[in-house]
């Protein structure tokens, strides 16, 4: 009889044992669909491809500010991270994060790439942010709109036009010539140095131009 007891003892503790395991195996799964679900909805947004960027200025007590964030938002469309081929081989690519849906902060470059030569013409980019007054939230670099005082480098680490997939630095500086000379809203202080770095890794979606 004692023999008998702890036999169905045995038979439903390990019952309860196999149950446990099922239920320990189905939350696996469950946590496993929910990290990918997760996992796409961060590729969706963006906020696996961020951009950290930092600017710098001076303000007008002569004294260095500096404005750093990092933007995870991206367009659920290509308007944010797009490289058009265009008719001669060359490529359009436009790059851009922000940080919540009014998209009144953010990073950006822009260029054209040449596959063959490698040559990068066509070199934009900058920063946007939100700052009391005076200043302007917005540090815009752009070698073809005006150049005087501009030091603009974009440094591509790996492209590949066919997978889209892009790593690259970004480095601008403007000294008081080139924040005095261009349109004073692109630039945080007219007549005060100016500075923007970044860098961005991810994937654009290729394109041709129509």
């Amino acid at each position: 009889m004692v023999s008998s007891f702890f036999t169905s003892c045995t038979k439903s503790l390990k019952n309860d044992i196999n149950d446990l395991k099922k239920q320990v195996d189905s939350l696996n799964k469950y946590n496993s669909e929910l990290r990918g679900q997760v996992g796409n909805i961060t590729a969706i947004l963006g906020a696996n491809e961020p951009i950290t960027s930092i600017t710098t200025f001076i303000d007008n007590n002569n004294v260095t500010r500096t404005v750093e964030d990092t933007y995870k938002f991206k367009a659920n469309s290509y308007s944010t991270q797009r490289m058009i081929k265009n008719d001669d081989g060359t490529y359009d690519i436009y790059i851009e994060r922000f940080s919540d849906v009014n998209w009144n902060e953010g990073a950006w470059v822009a260029f054209t790439y040449n596959p063959v030569t490698k040559a990068l013409t066509y070199k934009r980019g900058g920063q946007y942010w939100s700052i009391p007054n005076p200043y302007n939230g917005n540090a815009r670099f752009d070698e073809n709109y005006y150049s005087t005082g501009l030091t603009l480098n974009i440094t591509i680490n790996r492209i590949d036009v066919t997978t889209g997939d892009i790593s690259l630095n970004f480095s601008a500086a403007g000294t008081a010539a080139y924040t005095a000379g261009i349109n004073s809203w692109y630039v945080p202080n007219p007549g005060k140095p100016v500075s923007t770095n970044f860098a961005f890794t991810g994937k654009l979606k290729v394109l041709t131009r129509d």
